[in-house]
């Protein structure tokens, strides 16, 4: 029974100090950078905020759409640690603006993501944050945004 015991033991250590390093790997920082106004954005495809009656996007799995191919998604936190108005894209399309030290919780399929957010001006600048890819691997992840 010892045996057993101490087994556990080793093999609970073993998956604490795995998860660890994985954990870290999920939570990243990104302070902004300032730039001038560039009308082409390259990171950036759609920067609309209006809706198509042709708009085809799946929800994800939480809310009813289809299973992963892998089976698993993502919950993500997009936290916004700066006083500033931030637009968070997804693979270049404009996905929410978080407000002055706001956060976002968006959910993603398994896959490659690219991740990117700015801040505008009255002036035209921007402060940028990323590009960033991110790859759902069925761990959830924060990214937090400071000036």
């Amino acid at each position: 029974m010892k045996k057993y015991l101490v087994c556990v033991a080793l093999l609970a250590c073993a998956i604490a100090l795995v998860s660890l390093p994985v954990a870290a790997q999920n939570s990243f920082l990104t302070n902004g950078v300032k730039a001038k106004p560039d009308a082409a954005d390259p990171n950036i495809k759609h920067d609309e905020v209006t809706n198509s009656p042709d708009q085809k996007v799946a929800p994800p799995q939480k809310k009813g759409g289809p299973a992963s191919k892998a089976g698993y998604t993502c919950d993500g936190h997009i936290d916004n640690r700066t006083s500033l108005y931030v637009r968070y894209y997804m693979n270049g399309d404009l996905e929410a603006i978080i407000g002055p030290y706001g956060d976002y919780y968006p959910a993603y399929t398994h896959g490659n993501a690219v991740l990117y957010a700015k801040a505008v001006f009255e002036d035209g600048s921007v402060l940028t944050f990323g590009p960033r890819t991110y790859s759902c691997v069925g761990s959830d992840f924060t990214w937090s945004l400071t000036p």
